[in-house]
């Protein structure tokens, strides 16, 4: 089941331009210059219910307008969206309850209120049945590991038990399109960690869809299974995490440790040496050479240990970003 479908979704914002100094400022009263930025342009994508998508791209790029055009808090400049079988700029109640927008900018608790009475403020606002809040509070309180904070003010937590809190709150109604902005912003190992347990643990059953932003790689790979690149409001990408590199940015790193002598001048007309040192290299290969170079560096030269591996994320990333400038 198709859960969010788009074609050609564009977000255009208009601006007066102000110049400097008096002159400048008369200019723009009497004849102003107004401008247009295309925050998302002509994107289409589709999300099929159970999925968890990585929406991810540099600062700019219309991550954060996407998410609320999905939500309807914004609505298009031109183009179709369909969530759910609504148009959400229309906002209508059953729309709302189908879906969660949690930011990693913003808390929408009331900062007065423990976890406990916000959870049964979202009952009333929803309208969530006594059975069926009974047992998401439950669930989710045993998730989000918030069982001894949940009369404890919110001003009195840290950013991390506060950022759970509101985790299981946003999911209390049991909504099928989940999209979380930044979700691990600010936080510390242990916290982030246990958001992504979370989230991963949401998306057990696959009867959500759930959209992840990110600048932090490890938030991608720990929990998403595919990934949609933006870039300048466009998608550069679009696939699974898997075959990302393969399209992208197609190399094998093979790190070498040695135990004996060995000579630079063997390693070149292997590949690329990205970088050498007395005891250790590492060479930058095609993909289908990589088990035939490491099978000759382990009968021609004197290897103490030897690894393959991909790209990181960060680097695939960074490589895609500097590609379209």
């Amino acid at each position: 089941m198709i859960a969010i479908d788009t074609a050609y979704l564009s977000k255009t914002y208009w601006y007066y331009e102000k110049e400097a100094g008096l002159a400048g400022a008369l200019r723009g009263i009497i004849r102003p210059r107004k401008v247009a930025v295309e925050a998302v342009r002509e994107v289409n994508f589709s999300v099929r219910m159970g999925e968890i998508v990585g929406l991810i791209g540099p600062n700019g790029a219309g991550k954060t307008t996407t998410l609320k055009m999905l939500c309807g808090i914004l609505h298009p400049s031109e183009g179709r969206l369909d969530v759910m079988g609504f148009t959400p700029s229309r906002r209508e109640k059953a729309f709302l309850k189908s879906i969660a927008y949690v930011s990693g900018q913003r808390n929408r608790l009331f900062w007065d209120l423990p976890a406990e009475d916000y959870f049964r403020f979202c009952q009333v606002v929803y309208d969530i049945p006594n059975d069926l809040y009974n047992r998401n509070r439950k669930r989710l309180i045993e998730l989000a590991d918030i069982g001894e904070i949940l009369t404890v003010p919110q001003r009195k937590l840290s950013f991390g038990q506060r950022k759970r809190c509101e985790l299981a709150a946003a999911l209390l109604h049991d909504p099928k399109i989940i999209l979380l902005d930044e979700p691990t912003n600010a936080m510390d190992i242990v916290s982030a960690g246990r958001v992504r347990q979370f989230i991963r643990e949401t998306a057990i059953d696959g009867s959500n869809v759930i959209i992840v932003t990110s600048h932090n790689t490890y938030d991608i790979e720990n929990v998403c299974e595919r990934v949609t690149i933006l870039d300048r409001g466009g998608i550069v990408y679009d696939g699974s995490l898997e075959n990302l590199n393969y399209e992208k940015r197609p190399i094998k790193r093979i790190r070498v440790r040695f135990n004996g002598p060995w000579h630079v001048d063997q390693l070149q007309p292997l590949g690329h040496i990205a970088f050498h040192r007395e005891a250790e290299a590492l060479l930058e290969v095609d993909p289908e050479r990589a088990p035939s170079v490491a099978s000759y560096l382990l009968s021609h030269l004197p290897v103490r240990d030897i690894g393959i591996t991909d790209p990181s994320l960060e680097e695939i990333l960074e490589s895609i970003y500097l590609r379209n400038r």
